[in-house]
């Protein structure tokens, strides 16, 4: 499938929106067969894309049209993006309206719906994520800055509930809407090399945002702090965590120790210390893949004087060994 017939294909009416063309005004017949909870003091459907992540660890759906869509949430990751038109979502109890180009990262739990009714070039493409498919090796993909990037991809924690959101405005960005397209043309036109392709144009999409997210200007949170405060702090850390100490930052951005520690723990769910190692975990897998240093050298040069520390920390975060890390990594590259 090339770009024009994408463009064709994704303005072809499908049965369900042929149906709301029928039953103008009418709840799909689909949510007759989806669970409705009271979940956060309001009545919500929860979708779980078993079908679309039936095979598959990313999954890719064409909003329906000629409709509006209700409360609901669900326990994957969901990008969605406006692909052409716009759309009125609301999302955590905010009104936030869309335009062709804008994207939202969803974490796991937040409720949202859409309140506008799509005309037919409101196209509206949901990107829906396993968690399993943000893996350590995915994550020491996409770049060195692994506290933001954990920031970004906090729904891989398994340990913590998410009510999370991100947008982005990526209109003037000509790379981010060209690789949107490149993926749906493989989803929706698979080749041999489909899942090979999947997973590198969704690599090249993340780190199109990781950029994004570091230009601050078209970049909107749902928590304000964590934009003009957290991002900063974040950054300082990732570039001194080798040496650095909570005092240190908190004397960098002006702040009491016990008011920087508790806002960390607030805003990432880690303290500083794990904040820290966390960078220091994230560091040393990228150097496991990418370097030929010894596993002992690369533990100090990431600033951990402690190796049994490293070991069981890595362990935990990763899964593995740092020697079965490695080995793991190496293997899956030969793949790409």
């Amino acid at each position: 499938m090339n770009i024009q017939d994408l463009d064709e294909f994704l303005h072809i009416d499908t049965s369900g929106e042929k149906w709301h063309l029928k039953h103008p005004g009418e709840l799909s017949p689909f949510y007759a067969h989806l669970p409705l909870h009271n979940y956060q003091n309001m009545q919500c459907y929860y979708f779980d894309f078993a079908n679309t992540l039936k095979t598959d660890q990313i999954g890719v759906v064409k909003e329906s049209r000629y409709t509006t869509i209700p409360p609901h949430y669900h326990k994957d990751m969901e990008l969605n993006y406006i692909y052409e038109g716009t759309c009125t979502f609301i999302i955590n109890g905010k009104e936030v309206t869309m335009n062709q180009g804008d994207l939202c990262i969803l974490d796991t739990n937040v409720v949202h719906s859409a309140t506008s009714y799509k005309s037919a070039n409101d196209i509206v493409i949901n990107i829906v994520f396993k968690k399993e498919f943000f893996n350590s090796v995915f994550l020491s993909r996409l770049s060195q800055k692994g506290i933001i990037t954990t920031f970004l991809l906090n729904a891989i924690s398994k340990n913590r509930h998410h009510n999370q959101y991100i947008i982005f405005n990526t209109q003037n960005n000509f790379k981010f809407h060209t690789l949107i397209q490149f993926l749906l043309c493989e989803y929706f036109g698979p080749s041999r090399c489909f899942n090979e392709l999947m997973q590198t144009y969704v690599s090249a999409i993340f780190l199109e945002l990781i950029n994004t997210l570091y230009d601050d200007q078209d970049t909107n949170y749902n928590d304000k702090a964590s934009q003009d405060i957290l991002i900063p702090i974040l950054n300082y850390i990732e570039e001194n965590y080798t040496h650095c100490k909570l005092e240190d930052v908190s004397k960098r951005f002006g702040y009491n120790p016990n008011y920087l520690s508790n806002l960390l723990k607030k805003k990432t769910g880690m303290s500083f210390i794990e904040i820290k190692t966390s960078q220091q975990l994230t560091e040393g897998a990228f150097l496991l893949t990418n370097s030929q240093l010894t596993i002992n050298e690369i533990i100090y040069k990431v600033g951990c004087n402690n190796i049994n520390y490293f070991y069981k920390k890595f362990h935990t975060m990763y899964g593995m060994t740092p020697k079965e890390y490695r080995t793991v990594a190496n293997e899956l590259s030969h793949t790409f």
